[in-house]
């Protein structure tokens, strides 16, 4: 995100026996942010009684002036008054600082988990979260976090937990205060996943083993285009034409999966190891830094050469 992004912090304290009628308003009013122009994200998180009372959300505006002129809108003033009744003493909005939200932007970490809970034991795992988030709360770097029951069809509880740092989350996690809290709750889970996200790419693009973070984005997307162009411009040369005869959905899944399975495997691989100066500068020569985004740009030109008659 640039220098400009402007955040907007939204707190209401919901009314007992309104909850319903907020999270439909709720939705409603993130459909009309996310359609105004200059809306980049809305995150929302919900009440988490008893450490946090207020739902939450963070709205993130490309620059004050889109910001304002949404806040100002007929929509949104039209919104305000639908949700004054069901909110103690209204809505509390502030703008936030930007030096806050380009460190949580770029050094935020992300631990989704789902937890399947044993028949029965619904209550139980529901106290045992609320204490486990307290204790969490006390750690260097936490950011929030909340558990989502099961919706709909889903068997599954959903935790999501954020610190500001890799190193933060990693010292949670692998604290004795948390071992004692899992232990104890091993008789009231049946199954447990976490996925950590703390990259755009997960799982093609590591941390830097030195900082525990993830590089810059722009730069991690610059090889993905390096290594998916040749595949795509191979695949509607060589590829598609086998596969004329096949509904156009199936063919494209094809291709899709041909290409996802070779830009995760051999070639991003090669990419990262081709460019790890660059994409992990720390304790790097500068002139070596400085000399890597030259040659990415030769690469695509090389590129672009070589596929330039692929399909006449």
């Amino acid at each position: 995100m640039g220098n400009d992004v402007s955040t907007l912090l939204l707190c209401a304290r919901v009314r007992p026996g309104s909850e319903t009628a907020f999270a439909q308003w709720q939705v409603r009013w993130q459909t009309s942010v996310l359609a105004s122009a200059g809306a980049l994200s809305v995150e929302f998180w919900p009440p988490a009684p008893p450490d946090q009372l207020e739902a939450v959300a963070v709205t993130r505006f490309t620059s004050i002036n889109a910001l304002r002129q949404w806040r100002r809108g007929d929509r949104n003033r039209e919104l305000i008054d639908d949700v004054a009744p069901l909110a103690e003493g209204g809505l509390a909005m502030q703008l936030v600082g930007q030096a806050a939200v380009e460190y949580s932007v770029k050094h935020g970490v992300t631990m989704v988990m789902v937890t399947e809970i044993k028949p029965g034991k619904e209550a139980a795992y529901r106290a045992w979260a609320d204490r486990i988030q307290k204790l969490q709360a006390t750690f260097p770097g936490y950011v929030g976090s909340f558990v989502q029951p099961p919706q709909h069809n889903e068997t599954g509880w959903t935790t999501v937990l954020r610190f500001d740092s890799a190193g933060n989350l990693e010292g949670w996690l692998k604290s004795d205060a948390r071992a004692a809290m899992v232990k104890e709750s091993e008789d009231l889970v049946q199954g447990f996943h976490a996925q950590r996200i703390d990259t755009s790419f997960p799982g093609w693009v590591p941390t830097d083993p030195t900082t525990g973070k993830p590089p810059n984005m722009w730069k991690t997307a610059g090889l993905v285009l390096l290594t998916l162009f040749p595949v795509v411009m191979l695949e509607l040369r060589f590829l598609n034409p086998h596969l004329e005869a096949l509904n156009p959905a199936l063919r494209t899944f094809i291709g899709n999966a041909l290409s996802v399975a070779l830009t995760t495997w051999p070639l991003m691989p090669l990419a990262i190891w081709g460019f790890h100066a660059w994409l992990f500068p720390e304790n790097r020569p500068r002139w070596l830094v400085q000399t890597m985004p030259i040659v990415l740009v030769l690469c695509y030109v090389v590129e672009i050469a070589v596929l330039w008659h692929l399909l006449f």
